[in-house]
């Protein structure tokens, strides 16, 4: 008691203590003296002041920074450093005047325009042609402008991609390679025309999976209708692959649509209004400065920044140029950095401020900082993502560790715009964070990202509190594999409750609400409400023990429950949770093998149409230990399809111990003006990108070289299994795929090799391959389709088991061990056509076998976009494909 009452009377001394003042305004001076009374015209005019004054002696009082209204120009960052600190009692402020705006604009205005040939309008900057200056955005009228790019909407999709090792790193990614991306021929005349100098300075903007790779084209190949870029090798986990997406930028051939521009190294920069748009009143900025704010701090040698806040201000545009060697594919642009960057900060505090129009990351609470706060902040238009807390590796002493920051009730909005793959609100390896009340919304990939460990080894991001957050609009379709929460590794002690979490729409798989990814462990996921997703409304790929309660998980458009990994411990427990759907299915992947404890909940198909638990009924899936005290029943939603998500008192939920919670409170507070900012943003409605067009592949596996893996998907365990090109055999040439399977392997599908992006859906298909079995093998072959209906249909397929070919109907045919087989297929993929195929298999004596009239394994098949090859022996067996082909 005598200890509260203590801290109360210093807090009051605190708060009573009158404070030293200095002045701002854009017509102050720095050669001012530093009394405080002459008005300073920066921010660093009044650091260095604020240095000048504490040179006198400790402070005794705190220190206001009180910057008038009006526009500052930047021209380097603001820098703070552990002289630059206060104390507890007399902590150091920069902060807005009364009702004043104080805008700080790392950019230059760009005037002179001229209006030329259709409707494009020109001006000359004259430092880009001295070679002083050049720049990737542009900014009219409060807008980021499209740098020209093609095509305007949507993608190119890549026909094949080579890739020829430099200099060779692990067997996952090399550290140098060169790739040689086939385009389509219809696409590949746009660079034809293009010369050695223009093409330098066009970007190569790659789309796969949750990455993107933004890259220079450093030549064109003519015969093979390819350009021709290098870096580091690409992941073997995530490669570029035919039909990856892509699109081109920065040439002035690409620009052709309004809000388009275009800046030529001769230093003219061009500019396709939008309708409406007056250039010569038009307020158009183009970047200069990267970062605005840099807290340096060392914490390593406990040299801190503490003790300062920052009210009020507004920082807006900021630079990012594309380096030599691109930018490539990681996670949530992990190495990408922030233009407020924070090491060693202690008591930092951003407040009421705002971050618009930059290039980067925004704040980045990165070593060693503790008991920091983001607050009430506008962070808008960003390049990468909004808040980073943490490292992506443990650092290496205590000191330097990041903790017991708080990000709460800002607005993270408009993002991803240089950097897809980059994050809303990550926290990588720091514990005990609150991330509370947030709007996030328009990103292309991930809401929330929490923990950076992928499987069971040690991790810091434990204790989080993710809480009240309003998550939504993200993917937009452009991305795949992402959550609105996202979750990675050990996590004790982490809550996700309160959230609202909706309209999340990936790519092609994987638009999720509640995601825990590899090695997600003893989270809590508690009251909150996801709706509107592409893949379910919760998916665990694999993790431990983790709590999924009184939820409501509604309106995913695939499936609304998913579990991928079967693992012996516990992985999670399901519990009082309530799932309402209107399309799609039920449970997805593994989720009736994964250990797992659901119970008391509430399940309803919106139509009241039957449905089932993985093929059961629910007493049968009761019946056989799932789903305890569950129920199929209505659960008297309000109005669901307005979504109106509060139950009726009548509800059959609450008899399960289903607890209402008012999902209203998640995101931001206070102000009606501020609440009113979060809701004001307008989103138009979703596009999904056409599939891409029909693929002819032909791959005879000749341009790698032995030991590689082959173009088209590897999946491998590691295990003494292995896909890889080899000189041993071949059908023709001189290689072939080599497919290795091997004992104790966690699937018994793997290994397996893919080849995707076919996309096949009228008239007859033609496949064939070259196939040698050695003893042993069991092989199982099939066409699938994956868009129509989940997890996928299957269309023609065949297995190779114990010497023997078997097909469907119970034909069985002799298939002698160590010899090649020539194979061809022909099915007619339209509906009208029966869902029937045909099989040729050649000996190598050249006598064919033909069956005819073969079924689909699923009649309603009618597209083919996958052809899988899986070795589903449970012992070291090999088989060997070559010269594959898929054509009309």
């Amino acid at each position: 008691m005598f200890r509260t009452t203590l801290n109360l009377l210093v807090l009051l001394t605190v708060s009573a203590a009158p404070a030293s003042e200095f002045h701002v305004t854009p017509s102050g001076n720095d050669n001012n003296p530093g009394t405080q009374a002459a008005p300073l015209a920066t921010l660093m005019g009044a650091r260095d002041a604020v240095r000048a004054l504490k040179a006198k002696g400790p402070l005794s009082e705190p220190v206001r920074v009180i910057v008038a209204g009006g526009r500052y120009a930047l021209a380097e960052p603001f820098v703070l450093e552990p002289q630059d600190s206060g104390t507890p009692q007399a902590p150091i402020t920069y902060e807005a005047a009364p009702e004043a705006t104080p805008v700080f604009c790392g950019g230059r205005a760009i005037t002179g325009w001229k209006e030329g040939p259709g409707g494009v309008w020109t001006t000359n900057v004259h430092e880009v042609a001295a070679g002083e200056w050049y720049f990737e955005q542009l900014f009219v009228n409060g807008r980021r402008a499209t740098r020209a790019r093609t095509p305007n909407e949507f993608y190119f999709y890549i026909q094949d991609v080579h890739e020829d090792v430099i200099e060779a790193g692990s067997p996952r990614r090399h550290k140098k390679a060169q790739q040689t991306v086939v385009m389509r021929p219809e696409d590949f005349p746009i660079l034809a025309k293009l010369s050695p100098e223009e093409l330098r300075d066009v970007n190569f903007m790659v789309y796969h999976k949750w990455d993107n790779t933004r890259r220079f084209v450093d030549q064109l190949d003519h015969r093979q209708q390819a350009l021709i870029t290098s870096g580091e090798g690409m992941k073997s986990w995530n490669a570029w692959t035919r039909n990856s997406c892509y699109h081109l930028e920065n040439f002035l051939g690409a620009l052709d649509a309004p809000g388009e521009w275009f800046l030529s190294r001769d230093g003219t920069l061009y500019y396709h209004p939008l309708p409406g748009e007056d250039m010569p009143e038009a307020e158009v900025i183009a970047p200069v400065v990267e970062r605005f704010l840099l807290i340096q701090g060392d914490p390593a040698a406990e040299k801190l920044v503490e003790h300062v806040a920052f009210k009020g201000l507004a920082f807006r545009h900021a630079q990012w140029l594309t380096p030599p060697g691109g930018f490539e594919a990681s996670q949530a642009a992990s190495p990408i950095e922030a233009v407020v960057m924070a090491d060693g900060a202690r008591n930092v505090t951003i407040e009421d401020c705002e971050f618009g129009h930059v290039g980067i990351y925004v704040v980045w609470f990165r070593r060693g900082c503790r008991d920091c706060t983001l607050t009430r902040s506008y962070l808008h238009d960003f390049g990468a993502g909004g808040a980073r807390i943490g490292e992506a590796a443990i650092p290496a002493t205590a000191p330097e560790h990041t903790s017991h920051i708080t990000v709460d009730n800002n607005i993270i909005r408009g993002g991803g715009r240089i950097f897809p793959c980059a994050v809303g609100i990550w926290i990588g390896h720091s514990p005990d964070n609150a991330v509370t009340h947030n709007e996030i919304a328009d990103l292309y990939y991930t809401g929330i990202s929490a923990g950076w460990r992928w499987g069971y080894g040690e991790s810091l991001a434990k204790r989080n509190r993710i809480a009240f957050n309003h998550v939504h609009h993200i993917g937009w379709g452009v991305l795949s594999d992402m959550g609105g929460i996202y979750t990675l590794g050990p996590s004790e002690g982490t809550q996700v409750v309160g959230n609202v979490f909706h309209d999340v729409y990936a790519y092609t798989y994987g638009g999720w609400g509640l995601y825990t990814d590899e090695g997600s462990s003893h989270i809590l996921f508690e009251n909150n409400l996801v709706y509107r997703v592409k893949s379910g409304g919760f998916h665990q790929h694999y993790g431990r023990e983790n709590i999924i309660r009184n939820n409501v998980l509604a309106f995913s458009k695939e499936q609304q429950l998913q579990a991928t990994r079967v693992e012996d411990h516990l992985s999670f427990t399901f519990e009082n949770n309530i799932v309402y759907w209107d399309t799609g299915t039920l449970l997805s992947s593994r989720w009736d093998q994964v250990k797992n404890v659901t119970r008391n909940n509430c399940y309803w198909q919106a139509d009241g149409q039957p449905f089932e638990f993985a093929g059961m009924s629910l007493a049968d899936w009761q019946a056989a230990g799932h789903d305890e005290g569950s129920i199929v029943a209505d659960p008297k939603l309000k109005n669901p399809a307005e979504f109106d998500f509060r139950l009726a008192d009548d509800s059959p939920a609450l008899k399960l111990g289903f607890k209402p919670f008012d999902y209203t409170k998640a995101g931001v507070y206070g102000d009606p003006k501020w609440i009113a900012l979060a809701a004001s943003a307008t989103f138009p409605p979703l596009k999904i990108a056409p599939e891409p067009p029909p693929l002819v592949i032909r791959d005879d596996f000749e341009r790698k070289k032995p030991g590689e893996v082959p173009s088209g998907e590897v999946h491998v365990e590691g295990k003494g299994d292995s896909i890889t090109v080899t000189g041993e055999t071949a059908a023709g040439g001189k290689q072939s795929v080599k497919i290795v399977d091997a004992e104790g392997l966690r699937a018994a599908y793997n290994p397996h090799y893919v080849v995707r992006g076919m996309n096949y859906s009228e008239g007859r298909v033609y496949n064939s391959f070259d196939l040698r079995a050695e003893p042993g093998v069991y092989l199982n072959f099939e066409w699938r389709d994956y868009t129509t209906k989940a997890p996928y249909l299957i269309g023609p397929r065949f297995t190779v088991r114990n010497g023997k070919l078997e097909l469907p109907g119970g034909i069985t045919e002799d298939f002698p061990p160590g010899q090649w087989f020539k194979f061809e297929i022909v099915a007619d993929m339209s509906e009208a056509a029966g869902s029937r195929w045909s099989l040729r298999v050649t000996s190598p004596e050249g006598d064919p076998r033909i069956w005819r009239e073969l079924p689909f394994a699923n009649p309603e098949c009618h597209k083919v976009n996958w052809i899988g090859f899986m070795s589903n022996a449970t012992k070291k067996t090999v088989f060997y494909l070559d010269g594959f082909a898929v054509h009309p």
